[in-house]
């Protein structure tokens, strides 16, 4: 499986995902041909949530107008367009409307294909949760620094195209993640370990479960955004690196 292919697996993944959260949650969405815009009206001071994928510069070009429209309708004051690394008609675009690259908000995208052999099974036994309703705060918590992530109802819900797996002591949850599947691709989200149980490998447990349940359902591919911590996990259980997409961010500097 190419690099390619595996970036176009991605964004496909993250749309399908980012839209399912707006049909349930306050995220709302606008939806253009080859682009999509995504607003977290309750989080107005985060860019990060306020995010903007596209396929092709010339469908990016095109809705520029009525995706600064939909942000200003929403009172988001600060939001970016994710440009893989490389793709400079991208970047010369939002360049010339204003918008300038910020570096430090640069996520590796990573992906695996899950055709080549039986992935080892976890070495701890894993625990299936039913749904988000302990995986958010774990997140909230672990990630406190970077983000603030919001619990809403619809998380106490299930839904068969999530699997969250995670590993309990006691009855305190330690580590956890999600796949989100769309078609033979899952989706890795929302993959964290409590402060004080970091360096103990669970995370890579909580990995190789999540990867081994989505070959088993007859996915093809992983793949995911890393983050710093988990970049170095990603990259020991066989993830590849597809480069860093870079934030873009509004208003101009």
């Amino acid at each position: 499986m190419t690099d390619a292919e595996l970036v176009a697996r991605l964004r496909a993944n993250m749309v399908a995902y980012k839209r399912f959260q707006a049909e349930l949650g306050p995220m709302r969405a606008l939806v253009l041909p080859g682009v999509w815009a995504f607003a977290q009206p309750q989080l107005p001071d985060q860019p990060h949530p306020q995010q903007v994928l596209y396929e092709d510069v010339g469908a990016l070009e095109a809705a520029l107008p009525e995706i600064e429209g939909f942000y200003r309708e929403h009172r988001v004051p600060l939001w970016r367009v994710q440009v893989p690394i490389g793709d400079t008609a991208a970047a010369h675009l939002l360049r010339h409307a204003g918008m300038h690259p910020r570096e430090t908000d640069a996520t590796p995208a990573m992906g695996l294909s899950l055709t080549e052999g039986t992935l080892p099974a976890p070495r701890v036994p894993l625990e299936r949760l039913r749904n988000q309703e302990e995986l958010i705060p774990l997140n909230a918590k672990a990630f406190e620094a970077h983000s603030r992530i919001v619990s809403h109802p619809w998380h106490v819900r299930s839904f068969p195209q999530l699997h969250i797996l995670g590993l309990r002591e006691g009855n305190r949850l330690l580590s956890a993640g999600m796949a989100h599947d769309l078609g033979e691709t899952a989706g890795i989200y929302l993959v964290a370990t409590a402060n004080e149980a970091r360096g103990r490998g669970l995370a890579s447990e909580v990995m190789r479960g999540l990867l081994a349940d989505a070959q088993a359902r007859g996915c093809t591919a992983a793949v995911l955004q890393a983050t710093e911590l988990g970049y170095g996990v990603y990259r020991r259980l066989g993830f590849r690196d597809l480069g860093r997409w870079i934030s873009w961010v509004f208003p101009p500097r």
